[in-house]
């Protein structure tokens, strides 16, 4: 015996199921963004990262600075934040939420490739940066469109899970 659905019932089910997929989004963008923030912590004690990278060119055998120059390229990612974090707001009042949150995850897709390229210190700071200021837009879109999409009643919970997404992305 067949018994048909109702197409309200069908569209209020596909509703429901857009919201929660709108949410996942907005999550995996937010997790993709920390796991790549936290494996720069992995990388900087690389003793073959260090060879290659931090050495930087000095084969005189002097002394080099680890230290300081895994100091500068970790530095360096959350300046960009800073940067972005102020400047983006004003950006998704002019463009849009979605394109600024698109740009931001477009720049750490491009930037984050570009990183594994780097030759040198200098130029995996410089990258780092950029990818600061993608990760800064990322969040603020992020955050400020899961308040924006959630009802009243659940805001504070669906922007709690949202956020949540960021630690285990760094735990990833």
């Amino acid at each position: 015996h067949y018994h048909s659905v109702p197409a309200s019932t069908f569209l209020y089910i596909l509703q429901r199921w857009r919201y929660h997929i709108v949410f996942l989004a907005l999550g995996l963008a937010n997790s993709g963004d920390s796991a790549e923030m936290g494996c720069t912590s992995y990388i900087l004690s690389s003793s073959n990262f260090q060879h290659d990278i931090l050495q930087d060119g000095n084969q005189d055998g002097g002394e080099v600075d680890f230290a300081k120059r895994g100091a500068a390229i970790a530095s360096a990612h959350f300046g960009g934040m800073l940067v972005s974090g102020l400047l983006s707001g004003v950006l998704a009042d002019v463009w849009g939420r979605r394109s600024t949150l698109l740009l931001g995850l477009t720049c750490n897709t491009i930037v984050g490739t570009l990183s594994a390229m780097a030759r040198n210190a200098t130029e995996l700071c410089l990258l780092r940066f950029t990818c600061g200021l993608g990760l800064g837009m990322v969040i603020s879109g992020v955050v400020t469109l899961s308040a924006e999409i959630s009802p009243p009643s659940r805001r504070g919970r669906f922007m709690t899970l949202v956020a949540s997404c960021y630690t285990l992305g760094f735990l990833y």
